[in-house]
């Protein structure tokens, strides 16, 4: 079964520094037709403005991904981390017994990134935050595990791919698989779909990408 989520349906919350696109419920959106899909339970697509940046808050016992887009993220941590992460990278916080921070943008330009949850199996480990930067190579025409580079607590992989040419990714029916549209535009197992757009994948063997233009999509594998 594969479901559509198009972006027209995703909530909204804005202010003047920050418009987020929300997949799933979240503070500022609540749809409780869309509160987790598996083990994911956040993608959030933030646009900041420079200047921008979440106040300073903790987390516990989630597996946090910041795909950064466009432009560059400042990640700030209480292990003292000050990193500003470029477009293409990856960050993985491994929230564990609790971490502080705050994200935003330190740059004169805006930037784009999208923040990705995933419940983690352990829980009160020891916290840790890394990025990784991955290149255009690294994805083009196929999918690159993300988590091979920045493992997590849980039962999933993150991929990530760039596509120019068509493209057919064999799954496991048992499994379950969320696909999101970072960017383009494209077929995949007949739908036409854009930037912000997700499918869910359950019982299916096979993800079979038409790109109608260079499209960037990430795919999680879930329980």
């Amino acid at each position: 079964m594969i479901i559509h989520r198009p972006y027209t349906t995703r909530g909204n919350p804005r202010a003047d520094w920050i418009n987020s696109y929300r997949t799933f419920s979240f503070p500022g959106y609540y749809d409780p037709n869309y509160m987790n899909f598996s083990d994911l339970q956040t993608i959030n697509d933030d646009r900041v403005q420079p200047g921008g940046h979440v106040p300073i808050h903790e987390h516990k016992n989630m597996e946090i991904f910041g795909y950064v887009v466009e432009g560059t993220c400042r990640h700030t941590d209480s292990h003292g981390k000050v990193l500003d992460i470029p477009a293409g990278a990856v960050q993985r916080m491994s929230a564990g017994s609790g971490i502080k921070h705050t994200e935003g943008n330190a740059s004169d330009k805006p930037n784009r990134y999208l923040q990705l949850w995933i419940r983690p199996n352990e829980l009160d480990t020891e916290s840790y935050h890394d990025w990784y930067q991955f290149t255009r190579e690294d994805k083009l025409n196929k999918f690159c595990d993300i988590t091979e580079k920045l493992p997590i607590k849980q039962d999933a992989k993150l991929l990530a791919g760039i596509f120019t040419e068509n493209f057919k990714f064999e799954i496991k029916n048992t499994r379950k698989y969320y696909l999101y549209v970072v960017r383009g535009s494209v077929n995949i197992n007949g739908l036409d779909i854009i930037e912000g757009d997700g499918l869910s994948y359950s019982e299916e063997t096979e993800i079979d990408i038409s790109p109608k233009e260079e499209s960037e999509i990430i795919v999680f594998d879930l329980r």
